[in-house]
Formats: structure tokens, sequence, C-alpha cells
């Protein structure tokens, strides 16, 4: 569980605007935005991950389960962890949540060239799936120590703007709840498990958690922006810090949680 937990370690035409200011926009103009931010690209990545990281943490726990019982939980994870399940789940929170007051100003930005070299820097580093945390977060902080002040600067507003540490720390803790019920209806365990404990338990951990993301954000965001100039962060890093940045970027944390969140529930016997 472990494992998924870190692999889970995150993915979004002229269109007219309705006269409400918070209608939520079609499926069709939300799947343009997916594919235009990177978002469903990505969550193909990130389906494999899901299933991949999953059966690993299980085979690594202490306790494992016996091989009839593994192959039980491999079967279900096939058809829960999904490309097009992700993308649907996705889609619809993108649907619902995007207002469409900011969608011309979305559209003109993701459309943009320096905003699509950021998104495939962000495809390609989600394909990757670099599996080792603590290397790849070692290897990021290593290239920030290294970069100019002006390089640096530009990372850690990034990591601000978008809110990474806390909405990581959102998404683990969630998932620590949810995922071992989803398990607990496929590997009975030996005693119960309570959801208001297992909360409480993984709300204790919500400081340590955001200080830990704060620095795999920062490496990971100078992985993944390695070939990028520093007019290219500092662009995007305004873009996010403007109304509509900053709603998009609180739909994508979203749309990523009802999609892992979403497959794991699907997770039945």
């Amino acid at each position: 569980m472990k494992t998924m937990m870190k692999r889970s370690a995150a993915l979004l035409a002229a269109l007219l605007l309705a006269a409400s200011a918070h209608a939520q926009i079609s499926d069709t103009q939300a799947e343009a935005l997916m594919r235009l931010s990177g978002q469903w690209a990505q969550l193909e990545s990130l389906a494999d991950q899901m299933r991949s990281g999953l059966l690993e943490g299980l085979g690594k726990d202490a306790n494992p389960p016996s091989e009839a019982l593994q192959a039980k939980v491999k079967a279900a994870a096939a058809q829960a962890f999904t490309v097009d399940r992700a993308r649907q789940l996705a889609q619809r929170s993108v649907a619902e949540n995007t207002r469409t007051e900011h969608l011309a100003e979305l559209m003109r930005w993701y459309e943009s060239p320096v905003a699509r070299r950021i998104t495939q820097a962000e495809v390609d580093d989600t394909a990757r799936a670099e599996s080792d945390m603590k290397a790849r977060t070692q290897r990021g902080m290593a290239m920030v120590q290294a970069a100019s002040p002006r390089r640096q600067q530009a990372l850690v507003r990034l990591v601000e703007v978008t809110r990474a540490p806390r909405a990581g720390a959102d998404l683990i803790i969630n998932m620590g709840v949810q995922l071992p019920l989803a398990l607990a209806r496929l590997v009975p365990p030996k005693q119960p498990i309570v959801e208001a404990q297992l909360r409480a338990a993984a709300e204790d951990q919500r400081a340590q958690l955001t200080q830990a993301f704060e620095v795999i954000t920062l490496a990971g965001f100078a992985i993944a922006y390695e070939g990028l100039p520093d007019e290219a962060l500092e662009a995007y890093a305004k873009f996010l810090a403007t109304s509509a940045g900053e709603h998009f970027n609180d739909v994508g944390v979203a749309a990523l949680e009802a999609a892992i969140l979403g497959s794991v529930a699907a997770l039945t016997p």
C-alpha cells in the first residue's frame, strides 16, 4: 500500500461562455482542456502505476496474503484501475467544477507555445514512472542546489502557487483511509477496520506529510522542467497565480483525486 501511495507522488476551439459564471462546462470541453493540459495523457500512466503499485505493495507486506488471495486482488485491480475509468471520473469532475467564466483564458494559455512545452514536459515526466521516490527526490534536490538563484526562485514559486504539498498530503490521507477499506473487501482482515480510526491516524501525519511533499514537489519540478528555460517556469507561475490559473489548478487536483479514489472504490471481489 505504501508503494502505491508513493507512486501515486501529479495531470487537462472557440467555446461559448454560458450566461452563468458558475455553470459547468460540457464533457467535450472538459476533454479538450484535459488533453491540452496533459491530464488526459497522464491518466494513462497513472492507471498503470496504481495497478502495479498496489500489487507490488501487497507482495511486500509483512504478512502477505496467500497466492490465491493475491490473484484475487490482481484480478480486481485489473478491473478497477483502467485508463477509461480514470479518464471518465476525471472528465466528469473537470466538467462539473470548471467555471465557464475562465474557459476562454484557459484555452488561450494551454494552446500557447510555452504551455504546450510545459505540458509535454509534465506528460513525459509522468510516463517515466520512477518508483524509487527517495532516489528521485535526492536527484532533484541536487539539481535545485546546483541551479542559479533565478531558477531556484522560479521552482520555489511554482511549489507555492500550485499548493502541491497540501494537495499531496490530502490525497495520501484520503488514500490511507479508502485503500485499506477497499482491500478489506477483497482480503478480509483479522480485526475489523474502523474508518474513523484510520482517518484520525492519517490526520496525525498531516504536518509531516505536508513537509515531506514540499521537498518532493520541489525536487520533482526540478526534474520535470529540466529542459525548460527559466522564462517558461516564470510564465507558468504567473499564469497559475491568475484567477483562471488558480481555479483550474484546484480543478485539476480535484479531478486527479476523483480518478484515484473512484478507482480505489471500484475494487470489488
